[in-house]
């Protein structure tokens, strides 16, 4: 019988300095890996004190393992395959503030807490005006972080040098400022004192920023008895992510009290993480929508396979160096080493990402990630970009379908059937309109302004170019179309 993890590691001793909102497994293995490895190798000198949002009680798991757990890292990096795993023992202590309200409260009078860190989800920060100051604690984030702000700005008689340092981490553009605004909400709301919010423009500090790190967290059973055995231990809060990360911070006073960057873990101090949203957009999340739905049609299923097969692949390098790199307004050395990265990502042979499960919300995605390059393309080059405006051709052959499911519609590849999912309204559109010769049919969606925010027709020769594509896939079928491309 194996030994369990607190039988063979204890936490480090360091200061709470950390209140964390969120316990799931991105957040330990990023955030929380990130404070682990700058206590041993930076001198961080900080401990983490986890908040469960919306749980009733403290996570059992957590107190069973003395709130350690080991995070392993697999995947590619710099051409070579990286395994490695590291024990996180920087966690002091896991609370719900719904079962452990006082204890949860009494973190606004710890002298060290320096940073406020979240990930409540991508819905997380909103304001709710049913939230009420009195509350034990209030329902929404920003409610239980202004009632916290506030007993801290209280109990410290609204010293300045007590003020924190709040970095949300949720996938929503400018989540700092935006947490911030919902924060000012509630002390209107709640008729908080001015100097509440003086000392919270002047002592507090809400930071935009971003985050990347595919976080796959506990495998399957077989594979995690695997890796416990390879370990030497049960860990039943396992946590499997790649190697690659990258926090960019929208602060660069905090560099030298954030020192996170390590082998496994890159931090970016910034003026504006704008730049760096912009080119995981238009690089990796285009990479992906520019590329699944034509692979599925060709007779893939995951993005592993799709670097593995030559015509997929060639025609993701083409789409992604000769037509989206050149229109990322960053410094090109840099924009071609975050591209490789990419690659290697999605190279990845522990990960198995499903191009069906990419395929969801495509209209969506397609606007905001391919259709800015494409048009800066265009803008720079006098011409259309060929696999840019081939993505919209695979898009429209992907959801060309008038058999409906369950929330979905029903696509058909070979003798096989595929879930279509979209916003209700749009796969009714395109359900009405998929009987209509090729022409009509692309000229019907591209003209959908509140798809795209604008009539897509208008860009000289797109409708044409197509359609052009569309037909082809229809006669030959998607990869007789992409050799037909590479050729070229």
């Amino acid at each position: 019988m194996m030994e369990s993890i607190e039988s063979c590691f204890t936490h480090s001793r360091h200061p709470v300095r950390v209140l964390q909102f969120g316990e799931g497994r991105f957040m330990r293995a990023f955030v929380d890996y990130a404070i682990d490895v700058a206590n041993e190798e930076q001198g961080f000198d900080g401990n983490v004190v986890i908040v469960t949002p919306r749980a009733a009680r403290r996570p059992e798991s957590f107190a069973r393992q003395q709130n350690l757990y080991t995070v392993r890292l697999q995947g590619m990096q710099n051409g070579r395959k990286v395994v490695s795993d590291r024990v996180i023992t920087c966690i002091d202590d896991v609370l719900s503030p719904i079962a452990d309200y006082d204890a949860y409260m009494a973190l606004a009078r710890l002298d060290t807490l320096a940073y406020i860190t979240s990930n409540t989800t991508d819905g997380g920060i909103v304001f709710s005006p049913g939230d009420k100051l009195e509350d034990r604690p209030p329902r929404t984030y920003p409610a239980k972080l202004t009632q916290f702000l506030y007993a801290r700005y209280r109990y410290f008689n609204g010293a300045e040098d007590k003020g924190l340092v709040i970095l949300p981490v949720e996938l929503i553009d400018h989540n700092g400022r935006t947490l911030r605004a919902c924060v000012n909400q509630y002390a209107a709301l709640w008729n908080l004192p001015s100097a509440f919010s003086l000392w919270l423009d002047k002592a507090c500090q809400f930071t935009d920023t971003l985050v990347d790190r595919i976080v796959t967290g506990y495998p399957d059973e077989q594979t995690a008895q695997a890796v416990q055995k390879e370990l030497g231990y049960t860990d039943e809060l396992l946590d499997i992510a790649e190697p690659f990360a990258l926090w960019a911070i929208e602060s660069p006073g905090l560099e030298r009290r954030l020192p996170f960057t390590s082998t496994y873990f890159q931090a970016v101090f910034t003026t504006d993480i704008t730049v760096y949203k912009e080119r995981k957009v238009r690089i990796l999340n285009g990479a992906h929508t520019s590329m699944v739905l034509g692979a599925y049609l060709a007779g893939l299923d995951y993005v592993g396979q799709c670097m593995a097969d030559e015509d997929i692949r060639l025609s993701l390098e083409q789409t992604v160096y000769n037509e989206i790199l050149p229109t990322v307004p960053m410094n090109q050395n840099d924009v071609r080493s975050f591209a490789n990265a990419v690659f290697e990502r999605f190279e990845n042979p522990f990960v198995h990402h499903e191009l069906l499960a990419i395929s969801l919300n495509s209209t969506a995605k397609w606007r905001a990630r391919i259709l800015p390059s494409l048009k800066d393309s265009l803008r720079a080059t006098g011409q259309l970009p060929q696999w840019l405006t081939y993505s919209m051709a695979a898009l429209l052959a992907f959801y060309r379908s008038q058999d409906k499911g369950n929330d979905c519609l029903i696509g058909h590849r070979g003798g096989d059937t595929y879930p279509i999912r979209d916003d209700a309204d749009r796969l009714a559109f395109i359900a009405s309109h998929a009987a209509l010769p090729d022409v009509a049919y692309v000229a019907a969606v591209l003209k959908q302004m509140d798809w795209w925010g604008e009539d897509l027709t208008e860009i000289p020769g797109f409708s044409q170019a197509v359609t052009d594509h569309l037909s082809r896939i229809d006669t030959i079928g998607v990869r007789a179309h992409i050799r037909e491309m590479l050729k070229k």
